[in-house]
């Protein structure tokens, strides 16, 4: 006689915490745009991980908190031509730009950089780009 036993086996899934896009906290590969100098008040943070990065028009982006509980400077405020510091957590350098889809001047991040906006940037990045979408964009 023969008996065969069915074993049940559950899996479970185990979710790594990953960087989220645009959640108001600058993680490890993403790239962060600050409403006060010195890294202080609200982020913008932006990635898309697996893809290049950029963003080629800030005037449909906004500030907010990383909590629903802590308000930060700047909160609800446009990013566009409103971000006073940086912060470049990718591994490969960004570029700002004054101008739409890399239009205007043009500023290197290199990976790792965190620091004050200069004067020609300070208050006027309208874009951002990695090397990839910088070289459709400069064609």
């Amino acid at each position: 006689m023969t008996t065969t036993a069915a074993i049940g086996v559950t899996l479970a899934t185990v979710s790594i915490a990953s960087a989220a896009d645009k959640d108001g906290t600058l993680n490890d590969g993403e790239f962060g745009l600050y409403y006060n100098s010195n890294q202080k008040g609200c982020v913008f943070d932006h990635n898309q991980p697996g893809v290049a990065i950029a963003d080629g028009d800030l005037s449909q982006d906004y500030y907010k908190s990383s909590s629903i509980y802590v308000s930060c400077a700047g909160q609800g405020q446009s990013v566009n031509n409103n971000a006073a510091a940086y912060w470049n957590r990718t591994h490969g350098t960004i570029w700002v730009y004054t101008g739409v889809r890399g239009g205007g001047l043009e500023g290197s991040l290199p990976a790792g950089y965190a620091g004050n906006a200069s004067l020609n940037y300070k208050n006027a990045i309208t874009s951002f780009a990695d090397s990839t979408y910088r070289a459709i964009w400069k064609g």
